[in-house]
């Protein structure tokens, strides 16, 4: 017979008359409360961006200023998507979602870090064809002043963001600060190329002048790219199930250590990520030195291990189970 003994943790229906999983929810709420404040800042700042490129754009008759500020309300789109999720994930579970709802945020990551390598290839080829077609006269008075406000704003947000990214280990916020990151070096790049333009050649009569901004487009567009790619694949890999390798050494030194104390015979694991949490599966093989184990010595193995991986309960979902058959290995 095979006895399963799960963790007390986010996805499972808390008993009134166990205070413990009350306990551990307070850390949880407090810092799921804390990310949907710094998603909404981030979301409403994208706004303010799409307003004042759409505003800006059409006041100077700029259509890739105009173009900018949609970009800004697709953003927006993104994090009023990432508010929403981010209430779901500590969700308990429910008939329809038995095993809670963490599968979305490895899937609204997967999808705004597609949007950005989007971002990012098409700022490249735009890039290569203005090269190809030899570069552009650039609207400096209007593209300056609109460039440094823009510049200033995402500057303060990916601070602001990267700053609680941090603080709460939150991948949504994570990845909104990629998005803002990509926008500052973006802003800055054309900062430069504005003042390049206008230090050596304001009316732009040199041919090479024609190349400074697309050129920038280029290098920065590649050297950005990276980070969407490494977030896409990271989110890939968890929607995939595939196993942390330092998730997957850790609950295997655990359980050397454990299987030496109490005598069992063997073990087996398997363990996921799924964003912010943490699947594991402990199968173990008693003996007949063990065989009469209690439920309440059982009790105390599944604290050992839980406590030795040295992750907040409300984000594991740990399953201990006890069997005298290899064939439940």
């Amino acid at each position: 017979m095979k006895l399963q003994i799960p963790t007390e943790n986010y996805g499972k229906k808390v008993r009134q008359n166990s205070p413990q999983p009350l306990q551990v929810a307070q850390p949880m709420l407090a810092n799921n409360k804390q990310e949907q404040f710094v998603l909404k800042v981030s979301m409403y700042s994208a706004l303010l961006l799409a307003i004042l490129g759409i505003a800006f754009g059409l006041s100077f008759k700029s259509s890739a200023i105009v173009f900018d500020g949609i970009v800004a309300l697709v953003s927006v789109g993104l994090g009023l998507l990432s508010v929403i999720t981010s209430r779901f994930v500590y969700r308990e579970d429910d008939d329809v979602f038995q095993y809670g709802y963490v599968r979305f945020e490895p899937m609204v990551n997967l999808f705004k870090s597609l949007i950005l390598i989007i971002v990012c290839v098409y700022a490249l080829i735009g890039g290569v064809e203005d090269i190809l077609n030899g570069g552009y006269t650039l609207q400096i008075d209007g593209a300056v002043l609109y460039t440094l406000c823009a510049f200033i704003l995402c500057l303060v947000v990916f601070v602001f963001t990267r700053f609680f990214a941090k603080r709460l280990d939150s991948e949504f916020i994570g990845v909104d600060n990629v998005e803002w990151k990509i926008d500052c070096v973006l802003y800055f790049g054309a900062l430069v190329a504005f003042g390049a333009i206008v230090w050596w050649d304001r009316e732009q009569q040199s041919l090479w002048t024609h190349y400074i901004d697309p050129i920038l487009l280029v290098l920065l567009s590649l050297f950005l790219a990276w980070t969407p790619v490494r977030i896409f694949l990271a989110n890939l890999k968890d929607l995939m199930m595939i196993a942390p390798q330092e998730l997957d050494n850790k609950i295997t030194e655990v359980m050397e250590s454990i299987s030496v104390e109490y005598g069992f015979e063997d073990y087996d694991t398997h363990v996921a990520k799924s964003g912010r949490f943490f699947m594991i599966e402990v199968n173990l093989l008693i003996t007949d030195s063990n065989a009469k184990m209690s439920v309440g010595e059982m009790d105390i193995i599944r604290n050992k291990i839980e406590q030795s991986l040295e992750i907040p309960s409300y984000k594991i979902w740990l399953l201990v189970s006890f069997t005298a058959n290899p064939k439940w290995l």
